[in-house]
């Protein structure tokens, strides 16, 4: 397995070399999934006070968007009132 000049060719030798055990063969016949992605990271924009984003229609006045209910709330605002409302969150870092 050497190609000129004496040296070897390594990808040829780990294709030759490689092997697949009988639990991974079986699970690749029955096309299980043999990995799974999760989200685990939920990421939260942090902005200054009052100059967070606000989604609002071009239809819409200045004063129906700001008299809209919890139009001063984000999501990192949302996550403290829940903590102190609830237990469930408390071991989650932010």
């Amino acid at each position: 397995m050497e190609i000129s000049g004496g040296m070897q060719n390594e990808i040829k030798t780990h294709l030759d070399s490689w092997f697949i055990g009988l639990t991974e063969a079986c699970w690749k016949i029955f096309e299980f999934n043999i990995h799974r992605e999760l989200l685990v990271v939920q990421r939260f924009p942090i902005y200054l006070p009052n100059e967070h984003y606000v989604n609002f229609h071009v239809h819409q006045t200045i004063n129906k968007v700001l008299a809209r209910q919890n139009v001063e709330k984000t999501q990192l605002t949302a996550w403290f009132d829940y903590n102190s409302a609830y237990d469930d969150g408390l071991g989650l870092i932010y």
